[in-house]
């Protein structure tokens, strides 16, 4: 059993639960990304992607943090160096070991919503991506700069 002293349980007492809002504004073109919450190793985000859309980057992989993949609007098809995936639906969640290749892309014809968990053993300040050729991604990736984000107005997951 781990040892606690007694300023850890000040510490503990003072802790707060944070209560998150997954209302997200849909896209017609381009994605969003929203961070929700982050913890000491961990990451939440909703993201969302337009109709066939994807991740911009391809096939990579997470070196130091695994992944939870929950989508709450639309469907995502994922694919690893092995192949297509059966498609992950709303209600449906996708476990990601730290360091499997993979991407997804929206299928269409509606937005694509997905609560994003990353989480890892350390701290990190941002995940290391390879390719499965060992290639690192630098920060975001821009594969598609002329794709701008264009949101529906009066559309939101709720």
């Amino acid at each position: 059993m781990t040892s606690v002293t007694m300023e850890d349980l000040q510490r503990f007492r003072e802790l707060e639960p944070t209560i998150l809002d997954l209302k997200t504004q849909l896209v017609a073109e381009g994605m969003t990304s929203r961070l929700l919450m982050q913890g000491e190793n961990s990451t939440y985000r909703v993201l969302c992607y337009a109709p066939c859309r994807g991740e911009d980057h391809g096939l990579h992989g997470h070196i130091e943090e695994e992944h939870v993949f929950f989508v709450l609007h639309g469907v995502a098809e994922f694919n690893t160096v092995s192949g297509k995936l059966p498609p992950v639906r709303k209600n449906q969640g996708i476990f990601i070991p730290k360091g499997c290749f993979y991407e997804f892309i929206n299928p269409g014809p509606d937005s694509l919503v997905v609560l994003r968990c990353g989480a890892s053993a350390m701290k990190i300040e941002r995940s290391t991506r390879l390719t499965p050729g060992g290639e690192p991604i630098p920060g975001r990736s821009k594969r598609h700069p002329h794709l701008n984000n264009v949101v529906y107005h009066d559309a939101f997951l709720e």
